[in-house]
């Protein structure tokens, strides 16, 4: 009973300790048209890889929450924005979102105590292609995070061609076109990483986390090991 309860003690003072460095603020990204998009940076506090979270289209930047604490608690920095025309952030349409999303990940890139050669992005249902068109562009993309969505045949094609880029992969078992097309997704990567997790709940995109409690664990813990 002793035992138990110091190891619970020290669970608790292990949490409080990684709760009290994890810093959250919020910030504007600079877009290239001068446009500030609202966005959330959680700091572990320390120096560490870096990922950004791209929203789904239904929802805005605080539906990576839960994800971005944990992340942040396991020494990860992330920054989450909200498109135009979602959040606190100005009105627009999508004709903007690729110089967008690249001043984003400029910014976290640029963040004091972000490992710039430890980057990773995430992206949840239409934010899954732009996760994807953002590694295309970007080599510096090390990681990718893919929730209930499909990629452009781009996408596609230049997945084929950086076969070597690990690649977490989720939906739920009702999705049956998100499923298929992860499937396909995750089906180009050489890398041992890589893996698809079909959720036998209902859910979409970052809700996922909601249905699936144990997948926020799994995603943490695959974000630290392949941004090692």
């Amino acid at each position: 009973m002793k035992r138990r309860i110091v190891l619970a003690l020290a669970g608790t003072l292990i949490a409080n300790s990684a709760t009290a460095q994890r810093r959250t603020s919020s910030l504007d990204v600079t877009a290239p048209d001068g446009a500030k998009l609202r966005a959330t940076y959680s700091s572990p506090g320390k120096p560490g890889p870096g990922v950004l979270l791209l929203h789904q289209c239904n929802m805005d930047r605080t539906a990576w929450t839960s994800l971005a604490t944990a992340l942040a608690d396991g020494g990860v920095h992330v920054l989450t924005f909200d498109y135009r025309g979602f959040g606190e952030s100005p009105p627009g349409g999508r004709q903007n979102l690729s110089a967008d999303v690249d001043a984003a990940f400029a910014v976290l890139s640029g963040l004091s105590g972000v490992d710039k050669n430890r980057l990773g992005v995430g992206g949840a249902s239409c934010g899954v292609n732009n996760a994807v068109q953002l590694a295309r562009r970007n080599r510096r993309v090390k990681a990718l995070l893919l929730l209930s969505g499909p990629t452009a045949p781009d996408g596609m094609a230049y997945l084929r061609e950086h076969r070597n880029i690990p690649i977490f992969a989720a939906a739920s078992s009702e999705e049956d076109f998100a499923v298929s097309s992860l499937r396909d997704v995750v089906g180009t990567s050489t890398d041992p990483a890589t893996h698809l997790e079909v959720v036998d709940k209902p859910g979409h995109g970052a809700p996922l986390f909601q249905a699936e409690p144990g997948l926020l664990r799994a995603v943490v813990d695959w974000m630290k090991r392949v941004l090692r």
